[in-house]
């Protein structure tokens, strides 16, 4: 399966981030949460347009959706949602699209495209290599969604914008989210890097 991605997520993250199950239930809660605060932003910064309004609020319920689905597998687990903390990647993403920001209604769609096709990456990594039967489950579970979430925010970007600006700006911001990757360190999260990761040379690539 390809991916509108830069930088390939190894296998070998699977392999680790697997290790600490609730940790990374906890963070993808989180990240549902925060995916659907994006799109009541957006809805909030474009009420003059109903369709895309409608779309997002979808959405956003869709994504609460999963947040409970998430929330539940985590407590089956003996983990718990702590209280949420920045995410390192979104948050640097961000920092990195005003250096060169025209719109920023225009970044926050390609942004959000760009998250949710790293997400899918992950989830479909996790869907295919997890080790764990649950996991493969629950992941493969929100492939579909994730893949229509990816889709949605690129074409309403050039919907909007139209196919020139926004293509042009999501090759600009795609360069970025793959450097953005590439030096990001490893954590058990969804949008982890890999600098640092523990027992790399021993796990498999």
């Amino acid at each position: 399966m390809g991916f509108p991605l830069d930088h390939e997520t190894p296998r070998a993250w699977v392999t680790l981030v697997e290790r600490q199950p609730t940790r990374l239930l906890e963070d993808h809660a989180h990240c549902e949460l925060k995916a659907a605060s994006s799109a009541h932003a957006l809805i909030a910064k474009n009420p003059e347009h109903t369709e895309l309004v409608q779309d997002l609020a979808d959405i956003a319920i869709e994504e609460l959706e999963h947040f409970k689905v998430v929330v539940s597998e985590l407590e089956s687990r003996g983990g718990c949602l702590g209280e949420q903390v920045e995410n390192r990647y979104a948050a640097t993403l961000h920092r990195r699209s005003a250096q060169s920001r025209q719109s920023l209604v225009l970044d926050r769609l390609v942004i959000a495209h760009l998250i949710e096709a790293r997400s899918l990456e992950r989830f479909h990594l996790l869907a295919e290599y997890s080790t764990d039967a649950r996991l493969r489950e629950l992941f493969a579970e929100l492939l579909p969604s994730e893949a229509a979430h990816q889709g949605f925010y690129a074409k309403a970007a050039r919907n909007l914008f139209g196919r020139e600006q926004a293509e042009a700006r999501i090759a600009r911001l795609r360069r970025e989210e793959g450097e953005v990757m590439s030096e990001l360190p490893f954590s058990y999260t969804v949008h982890s890097g890999m600098v640092g990761a523990p027992d790399l040379a021993q796990a498999e690539r």
